[in-house]
């Protein structure tokens, strides 16, 4: 019984030597805590800005402050962190090496600040940004140049990955998976927004030299009567033609589906196959392929191709500037 009382005697001991002991993590974390307290954040932004310009005007007027503002800044600076951080000379305030050491690893930190609180605007030409667009190779071909061409030239560090449609437009752009859908969009949802691009007529691709189509024109009989290509982006069989056809009692036979528009034309230009899409994409092949652009023998409805995006991306600000060229540049000639 003694020997285990003088143990216990003993741990109890080790215990409180241990409760005594140093906790460096803590505070070191307390003291960082205490630091920050110190420091008003709202000079890092002068800080930053006069590394910048080198210059106390240049960073007021960057600023929208005045040059004794800044002149107080720089003062408070120099005394919470002990260091002169500029000093003048022939081509302006140069940094010391605390200065330039405390820019280099604030600048990413405050660049973030800045994005979370919404308070910086977009600036194509400085900003890097990745953007996925589900679409069509039809939508990719009428859209996508002109955007690239404009992002090269007005943004270079902005990426565009294209997606093929999902299956599920609203779920795709609700999770994350895309951030734009382009194409023909029906849904009704309170959390998605769309913007027309524009309106597109199907009209017929058919080899040049077709046997069925008489100065320029074909028939309903020798419409059917002819084998079709049917583009199936989503995988699905079946169309806006094949319903129409449908409901007024007549059908259409399918030779070959496929997922892609531009497949189709080097498929009709070879064969007496006929495919039916929208017109701007079918008249893009003639003068490439040995291919003719026709009418519909039967009055089907125009269609609208939108921008469809969803509410979480609505208001940020990369993402309203993305958008909006996408619209200007369809827009051009």
């Amino acid at each position: 019984m003694l020997d285990e009382g003088r143990r216990m005697q003993a741990h109890a001991t080790r215990q409180r030597t241990a409760s005594n002991a140093p906790r460096p993590a803590i505070r070191s974390g307390m003291a960082r805590s205490k630091r920050l307290r110190e420091i008003d954040l709202n000079l890092l932004p002068v800080l930053r800005s006069l590394f910048e310009t080198h210059s106390v005007a240049r960073t007021a007027a960057a600023l929208s402050l005045t040059p004794s503002a800044v002149s107080h800044a720089l003062a408070r600076l120099r005394t919470t962190l002990q260091d002169e951080l500029f000093v003048r000379s022939p081509a302006g305030l140069v940094p010391t090496q605390r200065a330039a050491s405390l820019v280099d690893d604030l600048g990413a930190g405050l660049a973030a600040i800045e994005r979370a609180l919404g308070k910086g605007a977009f600036e194509p030409r400085t900003a890097t940004a990745s953007f996925r667009v589900a679409t069509t190779d039809f939508g990719a071909r009428l859209v996508i140049p002109k955007l690239l061409a404009l992002l090269d030239a007005e943004a270079p560090g902005v990426q565009v990955q294209i997606k093929p449609l999902p299956i599920d437009t609203e779920d795709a752009l609700s999770n994350g998976d895309v951030d734009l859908m382009i194409g023909v969009y029906g849904g009704a949802s309170t959390t998605i927004y769309r913007k027309p691009l524009f309106t597109e007529q199907t009209a017929v691709l058919a080899r040049r030299d077709h046997p069925r189509i008489k100065r320029g024109k074909l028939t309903l009989d020798d419409y059917l009567a002819c084998s079709h290509v049917l583009i199936a982006p989503r995988g699905r069989q079946g169309s806006r033609i094949d319903t129409l056809l449908a409901e007024q009692g007549r059908s259409r036979r399918i030779a070959l589906t496929v997922p892609d528009f531009l497949l189709g034309p080097y498929v009709v230009a070879e064969t007496a196959l006929l495919l039916s899409a929208g017109q701007r994409l079918l008249r893009s092949f003639v003068g490439q392929l040995p291919v003719q652009v026709v009418a519909l023998p039967f009055d089907l409805p125009a269609f609208d191709v939108y921008m469809v995006w969803h509410a979480r991306m609505h208001s940020d600000p990369a993402f309203v500037w993305f958008r909006n060229q996408l619209a200007a540049v369809h827009d051009q000639p």
